[in-house]
């Protein structure tokens, strides 16, 4: 047995429930023994087997609920909408299979994950940026009742509204609740790794906003201790860098003067010595003010505590910033790069997942509000989508679907955009420490961040992001209204056929009638002739 152990720590004990569940039900082949022991991520060949073996069982015992639960039905419809119901109560056993293959193929990436992130913390926490893995737990407990309480609603309100008699037989509908809720574990754990990778950028923007308003505090404090010039003009970012940058290299040539005025200063500098007086005690080392008696700078004046290791104590002085700073820039633009390639390898493994996932929404979706038009105008309903006839049934359904397929995008976009606000935190602190060195390594470093591109996509077809909810709404939206335009047409129809024949054989009677009467008229008169 090969294995590979992880490190992860803290983010893998927040996700211990997460893990258990998926092991146990043959979402993650991993090995759940290593995990419960040591806390690690094991590959395990019994896993794998097990993950098999469950895929079959579950796939066997859905097909003989949805066979119980539809009876002898199958054939009491058009075969067009048998064949689209097939198709949609189907794909949940068959998303199921996909979810948990690719588990079994993926789990050396995720367990790559998993240590590329306790690297990533281990760095984080060195320079002071502290993590919270505590809300990756509180987001999957609320993702999981989430999921525990839909399941419930549907799978039980289904039950005793269509089946008659509680038998062994009839329990076996609740066998079509695991298919469902794996493929939504499934994406509770991509939900999970998406959002601890947008934490941690979360995490370095808010170090360095933390920085940046604490600077600006000090110096807002510093200004107000000094007499403010009335001729002085606001300057943008760009204006005040290009002053800075101008006026400190005047600055530096004023200090460092050509060689011959440096000979010419020297020779005509002249250095006062004030002559020794007696009484005076001289001591080893040099005198220092005590500058915390005069204007003190604590923590209770709501500097935050990251930037006090750049801050002086005395109001007066300018801020130590130093290659302290330096360091810190730079080890952040390598870790934005380090979790832009963890979020890739994530893409990776639930691509094909995720575009299974929006197809079957999409589909779904559509055809369950199609049907429940149909039930609210008093049509008949398919019996594969009889759930439709109950409003609040159909409505949860609709709503349970639509939110595996919105909150991954949503999660995937704020990751996505957090990631570019990397950038915008880097120049704004460099605009609050306004010195020109700051500038060119802000500059030198926002080159790099433009190439650190993440992206969210199911398998190159479309972006996970708002554009693609928005699209998918407007196409549930124009196939809905398509479809009802096509009912109406059909009933349009068929009410015309109707009239028509109605029409025809009122006519006929009509015409035989007319008929009949002439021929007893006919008949009259040739006898009294």
């Amino acid at each position: 047995m090969s294995g590979v152990s992880n490190g992860g720590g803290g983010m893998l004990e927040a996700l211990r429930g997460l893990f258990y569940v998926s092991a146990i039900f043959g979402v993650i082949p991993l090995s759940l023994r290593m995990f419960f022991k040591r806390r690690v991520l094991q590959l395990s060949i019994s896993g794998n087997v097990w993950v098999v073996c469950n895929i079959i069982v579950y796939a066997a015992l859905y097909h003989v609920a949805t066979t119980n639960y539809i009876k002898d039905d199958w054939g009491s419809q058009k075969t067009l909408t048998n064949a689209i119901g097939i198709f949609i109560i189907y794909m949940e056993p068959l998303m199921m299979g996909i979810d948990m293959i690719f588990g079994m193929i993926n789990q050396r990436r995720l367990i790559e994950c998993f240590e590329r992130l306790h690297r990533v913390d281990t760095k984080l926490a060195g320079e002071g940026i502290p993590l919270n893995n505590q809300q990756l737990k509180r987001i999957t407990v609320l993702l999981g009742l989430l999921v525990l309480l839909f399941e419930m609603v549907i799978t039980v309100y289904s039950f005793v509204e269509f089946e008659q008699d509680f038998t062994f037989s009839s329990s076996i509908w609740f066998i079509t609740t695991i298919p469902t809720a794996l493929n939504s574990v499934c994406r509770i754990w991509f939900i999970i790794l998406v959002h601890a990778i947008r934490q941690r950028f979360n995490a370095m923007n808010g170090h360095m906003n933390e920085i940046a308003q604490g600077l600006q505090e000090f110096k807002d404090q510093q200004q107000g201790h000094q007499e403010s010039d009335p001729y002085e003009v606001p300057l943008d970012y760009l204006e005040r860098e290009i002053f800075t940058v101008y006026t400190q290299r005047k600055a530096q040539f004023a200090v460092t003067p050509p060689k011959k005025q440096k000979q010419k200063q020297a020779s005509a500098k002249i250095i006062q010595v004030k002559p020794y007086e007696a009484g005076t005690k001289l001591s080893s080392t040099p005198l220092r003010r005590n500058s915390n008696a005069i204007y003190p700078i604590s923590k209770a004046d709501g500097i935050g505590a990251a930037a006090q290791q750049f801050l002086p104590t005395d109001i007066r002085q300018r801020p130590k910033i130093d290659q302290r700073m330096d360091n810190k820039l730079i080890l952040i633009c390598r870790t934005h790069d380090e979790l832009c390639e963890i979020g890739k390898i994530v893409n990776r493994m639930y691509s094909v997942q995720m575009l299974v996932a929006m197809a079957h929404g999409f589909v779904a979706i559509t055809a369950q509000l199609y049907f429940l038009y149909c039930g609210l105008t008093g049509q008949e309903v398919p019996i594969l989508f009889r759930s439709a006839q109950i409003v609040l049934l159909s409505l949860t359904y609709v709503c349970y679907t639509a939110l595996k397929c919105v909150v991954p995008i949503f999660v995937c976009w704020k990751t996505k955009t957090d990631s570019r606000r990397t950038g915008i935190e880097m120049h704004y602190l460099a605009n609050v420490i306004d010195e020109s060195h700051y500038y060119e390594v802000v500059n030198h470093l926002s080159l790099k961040l433009l190439n650190h591109h993440l992206n969210f996509s199911a398998c190159g077809f479309f972006d996970l992001d708002m554009t693609t909810l928005y699209a998918i709404t407007g196409a549930v939206t124009s196939y809905l209204i398509i479809l009802i335009q096509f009912n109406l047409a059909a009933i349009q129809k068929s009410t015309g056929n109707a009239t028509l024949t109605t029409n025809a054989s009122t006519s006929t009677t009509a015409l035989a009638l007319i008929d009949g009467v002439s021929t007893a008229l006919t008949t009259y008169s040739s006898r009294n002739l």
